[in-house]
């Protein structure tokens, strides 16, 4: 076998593991390369002896391992993110068969930085590249209810941008919308900015508890359940922000630990240090 072509049977084998974020069995990863389970064995051995990748157990199989991982972390910290929650966003649309979003913090804004969508016949609109205000759909409202409660006052007290009947626009909704949030740990959206969405989303924390970042899994309003119906659902999506939280901690400490990391991004729209969890 040339030097090349292991090359790209490794970098295949890496793809391979990395679409499943619950692991991949030798089975299911000899499957996708096209490759005698043999050669897969003894390629996957050698990715584990450098890091590249990890066993988890004989059932689950391998998955992405943390040398990977913090090779992956000295890129910029939204690319690394998306990097690693995209085998997460897949299983979870894959599960659930509804689209799932990844979306970062912008000041005042909810920023879409990558899209799972549904394998259903009637697809809903593609947010990448979108940003929202925070007031208006469930990751802005996340970040909110992560922001001190004079950071909150400052934006309620500005004109709130109404895009739908059910959009918050008053200081009073916002408020209690914030609270309910920060008592249930997720974010529910009926309809907010756009009236044909339903959907909730999950807070991703750095080391500290804070909210760098969430995901959001939303759909047709007509096939989704009321909030008080769809508790499948949101442990589905708390679970799996709370999975992509955890390799985020893992990739920030191998970037402090080599000192090449790149800031995290401003959750706050002020610099003020007083919080209100």
């Amino acid at each position: 076998m040339s030097d090349i072509q292991s090359v790209r049977r490794a970098f295949d084998i890496l793809k391979a593991v990395s679409s499943n974020a619950g692991g991949a069995s030798l089975t299911e990863i000899a499957a996708r390369v096209e490759l005698p389970k043999s050669t897969v064995s003894r390629m996957l051995s050698t990715l584990a002896g450098v890091g590249a990748v990890e066993r988890m157990s004989e059932r689950e199989g391998f998955r992405i391992g943390n040398e990977l991982i913090a090779i992956a972390s000295n890129v910029t910290y939204p690319r690394t993110l998306s990097a690693i929650a995209k085998p997460f966003l897949q299983q979870l649309s894959q599960t659930s068969g509804e689209t799932a979003t990844l979306c970062m913090p912008d000041g005042d804004l909810a920023h879409y930085v990558d899209q799972v969508n549904s394998s259903r016949v009637l697809q809903v609109h593609n947010w990448v590249g979108q940003k929202l205000p925070v007031h208006a759909c469930s990751d802005g409202k996340l970040y909110l209810a992560n922001w001190s409660d004079d950071e909150v006052e400052r934006y309620v007290r500005r004109p709130l941008q109404r895009f739908t009947r059910s959009t918050l626009t008053t200081p009073t909704a916002v408020r209690k919308e914030i609270r309910n949030i920060r008592r249930k740990g997720y974010a529910w959206t009926n309809g907010e900015f756009d009236a044909d969405i339903v959907g909730v989303s999950a807070p991703i924390r750095d080391e500290l508890g804070q909210v760098v970042a969430s995901i959001c899994l939303f759909g047709a309003a007509f096939r989704w359940p009321g909030e008080m119906k769809a508790g499948r659902l949101i442990d589905m999506t708390s679970e799996t922000a709370d999975k992509i939280s955890s390799r985020m901690r893992v990739a920030h400490s191998s970037r402090t630990t080599t000192a090449l990391a790149s800031p995290m991004p401003a959750l706050h729209p002020s610099k003020s240090d007083s919080k209100s969890v």
